[in-house]
C-alpha cells in the first residue's frame, strides 16, 4: 500500500499479490492483483472491493487515484490435461498486509466462482476466477506502502 502525506489527512493505496498452489494438469495465471486503492486513514473503517471490481466504503475517506486504482483479483484456471478436471477453490478466512510492524487485516474474501464446490474444467478449457475482500483499515494508519500475500488453493 503507498499511502502519501497530504496536509492534516494520510492517503493510502493498498496491492496484495497473488499466490497459488498449482497441481499437476492444471495452469493458473494472475492476470490481476487484488488492489484497495487509494484511502484516507484519519479513522477506522472498512473497504470492500467487489469480485466485479467495485468498490465501497465511507466516501469520505476513498480517494480515486489513477495511479494506484482499485481492482478484484483475477486470475484463470485453465486445464491443460486431456481429460476434464473437476476442481475446487478455496480462499482463506483472512490475511495481513503490512509495513514495517503495522498491519491491516484483509477479510470476507469472495469470487464469482462457487467456493469450495465442484467446478468441472472440460479439457483444453478455463475458467476465470474474480476474487474481492474487504479490508478493515486501521485508524491513523501511517503513510506507506502495505503489501501482503494470500493463498488461492485449487483441489482436484
Amino acid at each position: 500500500m503507498t499511502v502519501k502525506g497530504r496536509q492534516n489527512s494520510n492517503t493510502a493505496a493498498i496491492n496484495v499479490s497473488l499466490t497459488i498452489a498449482i497441481p499437476s494438469g492444471i495452469e493458473v495465471t494472475n492476470n490481476q492483483d487484488l488492489n484497495f486503492g487509494s484511502m484516507l486513514a484519519t479513522s477506522a473503517h472498512n473497504v470492500v472491493v467487489g469480485h466485479d471490481g467495485t468498490r465501497n466504503g465511507n466516501a469520505s475517506y476513498l480517494i480515486n487515484d489513477s495511479a494506484n486504482p482499485y481492482q478484484a483479483g483475477v486470475f484463470t484456471i485453465s486445464n491443460q490435461s486431456s481429460s476434464a478436471k473437476t476442481v475446487q477453490i478455496s480462499l482463506p478466512s483472512s490475511t495481513s498486509i503490512t509495513n514495517g510492524s503495522r498491519s491491516m487485516t484483509i477479510s470476507n474474501f469472495t469470487s464469482n466462482q462457487s467456493l469450495d464446490s465442484n467446478i468441472n474444467i472440460p479439457s483444453g478449457a478455463s475458467i476465470t476466477v474474480n476474487v474481492g475482500a474487504t479490508l478493515a483499515v486501521t485508524a491513523g494508519v501511517p503513510a506507506g506502502e502495505y503489501t501482503g500475500t494470500y493463498t488461492v488453493t485449487i483441489d482436484y
